[in-house]
């Protein structure tokens, strides 16, 4: 009877013990388990980029070119290691002239400057994204092209990245530079704070909005 007795509070003890284990939450998973989800993208930042974006494309303008009455055959490039004191580029046949002021550039530098073929006055300049100190002088020759008194107030330099921006009759430019057109001497100056290439535009041009 005593050996009965003690199975069945063996038993009942081992129902107990099993009773309370089922009964125990199920332990969370280690904080290096969970699975985030991805942190949504700063709004601020994006719009922040959305309107560099569009405030570059907004600075982008299509613009017509100053032609010339006779196109050049093909490309003319002149080099010169220009330095401190300044120096001068000229190509005669396209009646342009650079002036590097004294104190533009703090070492000595090799400038090119082409002036591009065809009808539409243009100049690729080297080595490209430097910046000058003081502004270089452009002065373009207008014999010989299309300008005319009333287009005298439109006519401006247009900054170009890359020459394929460019057609045969204007281009896409970044920035637009004013200048001082002489009527007695019928040239145009302007000035030139960095490099690459400029376009000598005429006409109020299209912004891409």
């Amino acid at each position: 009877m005593k050996a009965s007795l003690r199975r069945i509070s063996l038993l009942a003890a081992s129902i107990a013990l099993f009773s309370a284990c089922s009964s125990e939450p199920i332990s969370a998973p280690q904080a290096s388990q969970i699975a985030t989800p991805t942190a949504e993208p700063n709004k601020d930042l994006l719009g922040g980029l959305l309107g560099g974006v569009i405030g570059l494309v907004k600075k982008l303008i299509v613009m017509p070119g100053l032609q010339r009455n006779t196109a050049l055959a093909a490309n003319i490039t002149v080099t010169q290691t220009i330095g401190t004191a300044g120096g001068t580029l000229s190509i005669p046949a396209a009646g342009v002239t650079v002036v590097v002021p004294a104190g533009a550039l703090t070492s000595n530098t090799v400038i090119t400057m082409t002036a591009r073929k065809g009808k539409l006055v243009a100049y690729d300049f080297t080595p490209h994204g430097v910046v000058f100190k003081k502004p270089l002088v452009l002065t373009q020759k207008l014999q010989g092209t299309n300008a005319s008194l009333l287009s005298v107030p439109f006519i401006q330099l247009g900054y170009y990245s890359d020459p394929s921006l460019l057609t045969a009759v204007g281009g896409t430019v970044s920035e637009l530079l004013g200048g001082v057109v002489n009527i007695l001497s019928w040239t145009y100056t302007g000035n030139i704070k960095h490099f690459s290439g400029y376009m000598i535009g005429v006409g109020r041009g299209a912004s891409l909005d």
